[in-house]
């Protein structure tokens, strides 16, 4: 070191500032993220979870596996235009529940059937602001996926028209305490129901 310049040292001493910095961002970022939830964690979740995902995407707690405490199923319906002009609206069509049904019996099930769908909800519902709407351009494009992975679901033309318009929600269960425990579990289903989103053609691409 003593050999260098003055102006390499500050280079060399500028570079290790930077890194140290760039990994105390980091390691803060996935403490906050993984940690259980905070006071700051909550004030900053959006800013945390557009660093996290999706690169540091994780589903693990900071000392323990992080289970499934509820059963999430994404349904979807669409709204159609039949060639007499008359609109009409499907019921709800439970897509986790045909992802499911195929992987089931599936030796070999495809990371599609597994995982499309719900990552896709996942990604999108990190999004969400107070209001419910989807935020930032990773938002914007989260919306935009889970739209065209229903679209492909359902196709073009659904109950004799033109489907106009898909409406997604997410029905959430939890799940009930095993017999051998005192704890009460409320495992009455609730919705999240997001408004309708226009389809294109290209959406079926």
């Amino acid at each position: 070191m003593s050999g260098l310049s003055p102006v390499s040292l500050i280079v060399i001493t500028l570079s290790v500032v930077g890194v140290l910095i760039a990994v105390a961002v980091h390691s803060a970022m996935l403490f906050l993220n993984s940690a259980p939830s905070n006071s700051l964690s909550r004030q900053h979740v959006v800013g945390i979870g557009k660093y996290i995902n999706p690169e540091f995407t994780q589903n693990w707690q900071l000392f323990a596996p992080d289970p499934m405490s509820t059963n999430i199923h994404v349904q979807a319906r669409v709204k159609v235009m039949r060639p007499n002009g008359e609109p009409f609206t499907t019921g709800w069509v439970d897509l986790t529940a045909l992802d499911e049904a195929w992987i089931k019996h599936n030796p070999l099930p495809s990371q599609t059937q597994q995982n499309q769908l719900r990552s896709a909800w996942d990604g999108f519902v990190s999004t969400l602001d107070d209001k419910g709407r989807p935020t930032g351009l990773y938002g914007e494009l989260m919306q935009q996926y889970l739209l065209r992975i229903a679209a492909h679901r359902f196709g073009p033309y659904v109950s004799g028209g033109t489907v106009q318009a898909i409406q997604l929600r997410s029905a959430s269960t939890p799940i009930a305490a095993p017999p051998w425990s005192d704890q009460y579990v409320n495992t009455q289903t609730g919705y999240l129901v997001e408004p309708w989103w226009t389809v294109k053609g290209e959406d079926f691409l």
